[in-house]
């Protein structure tokens, strides 16, 4: 990994997003998207339909009417909302196959949606687009699912398969660049990768600085409500990157109601 010789395999990267990503990608990053094409998107698949159908009838949109077409569940719950089932949904088809990323693969997917609802959260107030801060992130770890995969895979390119501990370092040193890597591999929009790649340095960030803090705040408190990784009782509010968002103690105090919820109810919908 430190070397960069494995990029030489032929079965490198990650499984591709799903056949309908990249559709599901530009509808996540068009505010102005109507009803119909993430209704002819969703139709083309079973498990989106499912979640977006459960979703609708969950406590979190409860209604006396139960909703039982597509078209009306994204009615009722918005084109934003929904876009954001579509993406955690795509990327959660990525870790479903232990063979390839164990146990640990749905803990990451998991933590990542927490992000990924809690950068929308933070995003409005940052001056960021919700819709896209979801995007990135979600996407935020997606280079630990690159490490794992490969040291699993280790034997097969004749290497040893490393140690935990080994496994760890490489994972905190790399997960982010490898993230970047990632994008362009999938061809997904250029604006998203300060965000990935910077999300522990956004000072670093040179195009997107603010997109970058914004997914930094929200890995951080994933981190401090313990979702799905262990918790980081740090105090956000002594922390320049949240005084630089504007994210004063009413702020953070609103987000600690919020965001559990949210993603209690993003795991119910998707396991």
């Amino acid at each position: 990994m430190r070397s960069g010789a494995w990029k030489d395999g032929t079965d490198t990267a990650i499984p591709m997003l799903p056949a309908s990503a990249q559709e599901i990608v530009s509808l996540a990053l068009d505010p102005e998207v109507a009803v119909a094409p993430i209704v002819a998107i969703i139709s083309r698949d079973p498990v989106l339909a499912t979640r977006v159908i459960q979703l609708a009838n969950s406590a979190f949109s409860a209604s006396s009417k139960e909703i039982a077409s597509i078209n009306e569940a994204v009615v009722r719950l918005g084109t934003g909302l929904v876009r954001t089932v579509m993406t955690s949904t795509c990327l959660s088809a990525l870790a479903t196959d232990p063979q390839i990323y164990g146990r640990r693969g749905r803990d990451y997917i998991d933590h990542s949606v927490g992000t990924a609802y809690l950068a929308w959260l933070i995003a409005e107030n940052a001056g960021e687009h919700p819709p896209e801060a979801f995007l990135y992130g979600l996407l935020h770890d997606v280079g630990k699912l690159l490490v794992i995969k490969l040291a699993r895979q280790a034997e097969r390119y004749g290497v040893v398969p490393p140690a935990e501990e080994d496994l760890v370092e490489v994972m905190g040193e790399q997960h982010a660049e490898l993230g970047g890597y990632l994008l362009r591999q999938w061809g997904l929009p250029a604006r998203l990768h300060d965000a990935v790649v910077f999300h522990h340095a956004p000072e670093q960030a040179v195009d997107r600085p603010q997109a970058a803090a914004v997914n930094y705040a929200a890995n951080r408190l994933a981190h401090r409500y313990g979702f799905a990784c262990l918790m980081d009782d740090f105090d956000p509010l002594t922390d320049p990157v949240f005084q630089k968002l504007r994210l004063d103690a009413n702020a953070v105090a609103r987000l600690d109601l919020q965001a559990p919820v949210l993603f209690e109810l993003a795991r119910k919908v998707r396991h």
